[in-house]
């Protein structure tokens, strides 16, 4: 019982700090009185890593939780749509997987996990999360960011509706005259992530719910809402949902000629098995190093991501197997196989399949 109220206590005294310093100067403070006093009486301050503690957990529906978390000094400013790496230690063993941002706040931020189907991770969070919690976290990451589009529609399904449901939060408050749509798909009305949260924004700016399984109810797709409203598809779109779901929307919306440069997509799984292929000689040019690499023997059977390294050329890149986004870029001209998502490629996971290929 000491430990639990002493517990409460040290929490509501990070929150307090945090809100009466901010983040910047507690950083100040911090760096320069580390000893070892300091990182003893309050490690979730005096230390070099980014982390953050549990405030609150939150059920959504049967098989998701919202969790509540207070980062440290070492957080940076985030912003709707960005995604953070969580590690979580499981009978001995660390383990990471990234979660999109579904709140945004001052002080806190908020990740949605749904529990998967044989998913360590998320079961262990659904199972084990609890206030008080602290927990190694990377710095916000990921440009599945609003652009400043006047027009636009967020398409998702499942637990897809993270990034998509805090992007519509966030410009509905700083852009108001936007024009935002949304067509969120899931199973049943049992499986409707933040149910109460679409029906406030639904009040601001079109929301519709696509039930794929629903008994009683006619079901529907997101595929079915955009034949029904055509209109759609003159907007910018933001994406996000598991692979299966992703890949028949871009190819619905390659089939209606839609201008794929005006799709942003968020992956965070490759579900396929890439394949290096009959691989060409290729000559690649990588737009934003303005670098060219001619392919040799050596480079066959590499990835792009490994291509580029070998040829001393960095491309951002975090978990090297599709997982996680930080390597997407863009095709601008070429063919590649493996990790594509409309002209989205993953380069960790992708191979050149052109003799010249322009990767933006």
């Amino acid at each position: 019982m000491m430990g639990r109220v002493l517990g409460q206590l040290a929490l509501l005294a990070e929150v307090w700090a945090l809100k009466a310093f901010g983040r910047e100067w507690l950083h100040y403070i911090t760096s320069n009185t580390m000893n070892a006093v300091t990182t003893r009486l309050a490690p979730f301050f005096w230390t070099y890593e980014c982390q953050a503690r549990v405030i609150g957990v939150r059920h959504e529906t049967h098989d998701a939780i919202t969790i509540e978390l207070l980062p440290n000094q070492h957080f940076s400013q985030a912003r709707a749509g960005q995604y953070i790496e969580l590690e979580v230690v499981i009978n001995g063993q660390v383990h990471s997987r990234c979660y999109s941002l579904s709140r945004l706040g001052r002080h806190g931020v908020a990740i949605t996990v749904k529990r998967k189907q044989g998913g360590l991770v998320s079961s262990w969070l659904f199972d084990h999360a609890r206030r008080g919690m602290v927990f190694s976290v990377s710095r916000p990451q990921g440009s599945f960011v609003y652009q400043g589009q006047q027009k636009l529609l967020m398409i998702s399904a499942g637990s897809g509706i993270t990034p998509c449901y805090a992007l519509a939060n966030e410009i509905l408050a700083e852009a108001p005259s936007a024009d935002v749509a949304m067509i969120a798909q899931f199973k049943t009305d049992a499986d409707v992530i933040f149910s109460s949260g679409l029906q406030r924004l639904a009040q601001l700016c079109r929301v519709e719910i696509a039930l794929s399984q629903s008994a009683g109810t006619v079901k529907q797709d997101v595929i079915a809402c955009l034949e029904q409203s055509p209109e759609l598809l003159g907007r910018d779109i933001y994406l996000c949902g598991p692979a299966g779901f992703m890949d028949k929307v871009v190819g619905y919306l390659t089939s209606k000629n839609y201008n794929l440069a005006r799709l942003q997509v968020e992956r965070f799984n490759f579900d396929g098995y890439a394949l290096a292929g009959e691989q060409s000689l290729s000559e690649i040019y990588f737009q934003a190093h303005n670098a060219t690499v001619h392919m040799t023997e050596a480079d066959r059977g590499k990835t792009l991501l490994e291509i580029a390294e070998a040829h001393g050329i960095e491309l951002e890149h975090g978990c090297r197997a599709g997982m996680c986004g930080s390597c997407k870029c863009h095709l601008v001209h070429g063919e590649v196989s493996g990790n594509q998502l409309g002209i989205a490629v993953y380069p960790c996971t992708a191979y050149p399949a052109s003799t010249k290929l322009v990767i933006g």
